[in-house]
């Protein structure tokens, strides 16, 4: 009998704590505008249509650049238990499927952002250039300087 063979997709993980309460960090990062206050200026981001506040089963379309041509982008929100944790999955994009799973976890008046991203490259000649390890790169620098923009504006309230 031939056993099914399971394949897992790549996975990105980043944490960062910061002296913030959960709720306050929380808040921040479930609105769609305060992501352009962080994204680095080499991935510009235009948010195209979205809630003012996220919450289960909203929406979000974003124009995103960074790899060639702009990509529209649109994710539904699949979880979603305030003020621990949320997980915004892609419904249409390049890539052939991506999950971010954000998790807040207090800690000695600090709050540790786990952030955790599943993924699984463009197949085709899209593939040959945008592979896994070429997104997990460029997730490592958006990510660093996404946790020092929360920092900065999070941290000097």
């Amino acid at each position: 009998m031939v056993q099914p063979v399971f394949c897992r997709m790549p996975t990105f993980e980043a944490r960062v704590a910061l002296a913030t309460t959960a709720e306050t960090l929380f808040d921040f990062i479930v609105r769609p505008d305060n992501l352009l206050e962080i994204m680095p200026s080499s991935t510009p981001l235009e948010v195209i249509d979205g809630p003012e506040r996220l919450e289960l089963g909203s929406e979000l379309v974003v124009d995103l650049d960074g790899f060639g041509p702009t990509q529209r982008l649109a994710y539904e929100v699949t979880a979603f238990a305030e003020p621990r944790t949320f997980t915004e999955t892609m419904v249409t994009g390049p890539l052939e499927a991506w999950a971010h799973c954000r998790t807040l976890v207090p800690t000695d008046g600090m709050v540790e952002l786990i952030e955790e991203i599943t993924f699984e490259p463009p197949g085709g000649l899209a593939g040959l250039m945008l592979t896994a390890s070429r997104i997990q790169e460029s997730l490592e620098s958006s990510f660093a300087h996404r946790h020092r923009r929360l920092r900065e504006i999070l941290e000097a309230e």
